[in-house]
This record gives structure tokens, C-alpha cells and sequence, in this order.
């Protein structure tokens, strides 16, 4: 079966050059974005070692293991993104998918054919939903940190996938959303003939305005 699209795409040598010296870049950039947190928590943390005040010694220390939480989740969750094994292999019947579950680094391997799907959408952060029916061919996967591999059920029937290439999701969405059931919305498109101005129009609207 043809491939319509996949994640990562093959790169030439120079592209993939690029491609590192930019993960490189962004992966400093995050680090030191982590070790401003740490450090300002400590000093946050010293101050409310310092103060004596019961009340705001625990705010500071409060707001102290707030802010190194923050820094250490936000590089945890920058790594988990950027893990090289993640990919997405779209077919017109269906979908090869490898994401991260959850930050403990555990993985979900999924198959999915969309003629067992019986409609799909997306949620408030715009995950994929695909609400399936019974799965015969479709095949799902949890594999830990160990790699062993264990199959995976989808709560009441629903299989949620993250994207971290948009353009696969706008794959689906764009050139399958009839296959796997979702609600694309149908535009009315404006063609020559709706443009179309009689001479009693040209009278009145001599600069095409349409009355507005």
C-alpha cells in the first residue's frame, strides 16, 4: 500500500546536518532555561531559610520547589519530544503510530485501520480521538522503559494520539477525514458565476462592492 505520508521524513546529509546543529541550539536553550530555575529556586529557598516569619517561610519555600519543578518537567518533557524513535507512517487504510505515554518514558505503539474507527475528533488540546469499534486488525502496544512490550486498551473504547508533527494530523484530516470519520466542515466556495454583475449591477455598484 502506497505511503501518503511519514514522520520523520528521510533527509539528505546536508538537511541532516542542519537538523542537529538546530536540536543542539533549542537543547542549550532549554537547559539554560532549566538551570535559571534551579538556581533561582535556591536562592528563594535561602531566603526562606533566613526569614523567620513561619507564614511566609513556607510561601518562599513554597514557590522555591514550584520553580525547580517547573524547570526540571518543562526539560523532561522537551526531551521526551524530541526522542528520535517517535514516528508516524500514514496509508490510506491506515495508521503506524510510535508516542510517548505520560513523562515516566514509557511508549504506545499503535496500528490503526479506520475502517474499525467509528468517528474521530479532537480534544481541547487537539489530541486525535478515535472512537473505536471492536478492533480485530487494529493493534495497540505499551512498551516500558525496559522495552518489553504489553498490549495496551484503550479507555471506553477511545484511542487518543499526540502529534508532534502537525502535519500529520492535517494529513488525516485534509486527505482522509472521510475514511476515518471526522466532521470536516464544508466551505461554500465562491466560484466565476457568483461574481457575476448584469448591467443593471454595473449601474449601482460601478466599483464591484456589492452594496457594502
Amino acid at each position: 500500500m502506497a505511503l501518503i505520508y511519514e514522520f520523520p521524513p528521510k533527509l539528505s546529509r546536508t538537511e541532516k546536518q542542519a537538523k542537529a546543529i538546530n536540536d543542539l541550539a533549542e537543547h542549550r536553550k532549554i537547559s539554560r532555561q532549566m538551570y535559571r530555575n534551579l538556581i533561582l529556586a535556591g536562592i528563594i529557598f535561602v531566603l526562606a531559610v533566613i526569614v523567620k516569619v513561619i507564614l511566609i517561610k513556607v510561601l518562599l519555600m513554597a514557590v522555591a520547589v514550584a520553580n525547580a519543578a517547573v524547570g526540571v518537567l518543562l526539560y523532561r518533557y522537551y526531551s521526551l519530544s524530541r526522542d528520535t524513535r517517535l514516528y508516524t507512517r500514514i496509508y490510506p487504510d491506515k495508521t503506524e503510530h510510535l508516542q510517548k505515554l505520560g513523562l515516566l518514558g514509557d511508549m504506545l505503539e499503535v496500528t490503526i485501520y479506520y475502517d474499525e474507527v467509528e468517528k474521530s475528533g479532537q480534544d481541547p488540546r487537539g489530541n486525535m480521538c478515535f472512537h473505536l469499534k471492536a478492533a480485530e486488525r487494529s493493534a495497540f502496544y505499551k512498551i516500558d522503559r525496559k522495552g518489553e512490550r504489553r498490549e495496551y486498551q484503550p479507555k471506553d473504547g477511545i484511542l487518543v494520539l499526540r502529534f508532534i508533527d502537525t502535519k500529520a494530523k492535517l494529513t488525516l484530516i485534509d486527505k482522509l477525514h472521510e475514511e476515518i470519520k471526522y466532521p470536516k466542515k464544508n466551505y461554500n466556495v465562491i466560484t466565476d458565476d457568483d461574481d457575476y454583475y448584469s448591467e443593471e449591477d454595473m449601474e449601482w455598484d460601478k466599483l464591484h462592492k456589492h452594496g457594502l
